[in-house]
């Protein structure tokens, strides 16, 4: 497996994995992986927790069970361990009371909500020839605009780096495509003095 499982568990992932909530399976009375601020993290938990983040099987139980995988694994319960210990401090402080910690908690809730949207609309497959040569075309043609396209290598020279490129192209497509849907679903109505700049 590779390491991109792993990875995904950074700052989106933490707020998502707040969400899931590790130790809330009912009656688990299976073995106890850590424990930290009064709350048990079982094997139960956890396993579900991560199969449920990933959303993928087959990564999952390769990520929980394949003995290479056994240093990913291992970091992300101690991600999850040290969040939950900076959850249990920050509202020993009064934090979640705080209005601009609960102002930056929303942002950082609607960017994960938001990066979790435009993963469900961006097209999974591999991209076919004829799609990268499309993109290249688009590539060559801005080029050409821009009096650039001199030295530009040719599409069989270039092939291996464009489905890269590809799947930025979807990646964008589908947050244009989220945020049409998002302006339709729930319009606005600007004061005239306040409508920023970028707003359709």
């Amino acid at each position: 497996m590779e390491m991109r499982a792993a990875r995904r568990f950074g700052m989106g992932g933490l707020v998502l994995l707040g969400l899931l909530g590790c130790g809330k399976v009912p009656d688990d009375h299976g073995k106890v992986l850590a424990s930290v601020a009064g709350e048990k993290i079982t094997e139960q938990a956890f396993d579900t927790t991560v199969r449920t983040y990933l959303g993928d099987e087959a990564k999952a139980r390769d990520l929980l069970t394949n003995a290479t995988m056994r240093d990913q694994r291992n970091q992300i319960l101690g991600t999850l361990v040290n969040q939950k210990a900076l959850l249990a401090w920050a509202k020993s402080e009064g934090l979640d009371k705080d209005p601009k910690v609960q102002i930056e908690v929303d942002a950082a809730l609607a960017n994960a909500y938001f990066q979790v949207l435009v993963d469900r609309l961006v097209n999974k497959a591999e991209p076919t020839d004829d799609q990268l040569k499309a993109v290249y075309d688009e590539y060559a043609a801005q080029a050409k605009a821009a009096n650039q396209a001199q030295g530009l290598p040719p599409f069989d020279q270039v092939k291996g780096q464009l489905p890269a490129l590809w799947k930025r192209k979807q990646a964008q497509i589908a947050r244009d495509a989220l945020l049409a849907q998002l302006n339709q679903r729930y319009p606005v109505v600007f004061d005239p003095d306040y409508r920023p700049a970028q707003m359709p």
